[in-house]
């Protein structure tokens, strides 16, 4: 055997030996991202109290009655809040009263997937490919009862779901944005986690060609199409109106640089403000007087 004939079977086992650690790492890890991003596993969820009045109610969607919880008060604005993924109406809960003592009247709303809810015809969780039309229902509930404007307002995934209902759905009455660390390039989600993880027996983190590998095996099992989930690559397309980001630089759920690329794509439209040391979804949290501030300026700019 020549030394060339060596080293050439030596490397052609070394790519056989990367191949099935892909494949099988991929298989692996896309059981695990199935499980843990797209079966529904939604929280139980109870009507809040607090200094704010707040009713139980239905609205109509394609895949039947939904719940919402309405907040009434004077103005003739609406804003509906979309929570995230597995999260509850509750999660718009610190915004209630000074929106509602401010005049705006408010949705907090559930959608396919949720507790008591329909299950979307899937069964998974879409990132908005189907549930931007729950919030068309909610919307268009909204114009029914006396809406003259709306102002839409998201957290974490629910801001996908908006999203994509911008993209499907453009109505002059919907006039801005709120969004609190968006997901809303889930590709680039999975990606970001995989650096926060280790391969098991192996101290190194899940490489970007893995990561690759459980998205494309993912997209054959389940169907997922993480272009069309990659809702910062449409802005030109989706952000007619202004939008104003909350977004934590300790989020390690969702990378800032999302919203950051967000803000650079339309910087005419959009505002980012980094709020340092948040977590996910924890901006009112660091700081909520200022948080607070923030939104009313933009509901009183826009609405």
């Amino acid at each position: 055997m020549t030394s060339r004939t060596f080293f050439r079977g030596i490397f052609w086992t070394l790519i056989a030996l990367a191949l099935v650690f892909h494949v099988a790492g991929g298989w692996f890890f896309s059981s695990e991202l199935i499980d843990d991003a797209f079966v529904p596993d939604p929280d139980s969820y109870v009507v809040t109290s607090g200094d704010y009045e707040l009713e139980e109610i239905k609205y109509q969607s394609p895949l039947g009655e939904m719940d919402a919880w309405y907040l009434p008060a004077e103005g003739t604005t609406w804003v509906i809040h979309v929570h995230g993924l597995g999260a509850t109406p509750a999660e718009a809960e610190p915004l209630f009263g000074p929106i509602q003592d401010a005049g705006y009247q408010q949705l907090s709303i559930t959608y396919r997937n949720d507790e008591s809810t329909p299950l979307d015809p899937s069964e998974y969780y879409q990132y908005g490919i189907s549930e931007w039309e729950d919030i068309s229902g909610a919307v268009d509930h909204a114009l029914a009862n006396g809406a003259e404007n709306v102002i839409l307002s998201c957290f974490s995934t629910g801001c996908a779901h908006t999203m994509s209902f911008m993209f499907n759905r453009s109505l002059d009455s919907v006039s801005g944005a709120l969004m609190d660390s968006p997901n809303i390039d889930m590709g680039e989600t999975v990606d970001y986690a995989a650096t926060q993880r280790e391969l098991p027996l192996i101290p190194v983190t899940v490489p970007p060609t893995l990561s690759a590998m459980a998205k494309f095996i993912t997209s054959l099992r389940i169907g997922v199409n993480w272009k069309a989930i990659d809702y910062v690559n449409k802005a030109d397309l989706i952000i007619k109106r202004p939008v104003l980001i909350h977004h934590g630089t300790e989020d390690l759920k969702v990378p800032i640089s999302v919203s950051i690329e967000l803000a650079e794509a339309r910087p005419d439209a959009v505002r980012l403000i980094s709020v340092e040391g948040a977590g996910h979804v924890d901006s009112y949290d660091v700081d909520l007087e200022r948080y607070l501030e923030e939104v009313l300026r933009f509901l009183d700019r826009v609405g």
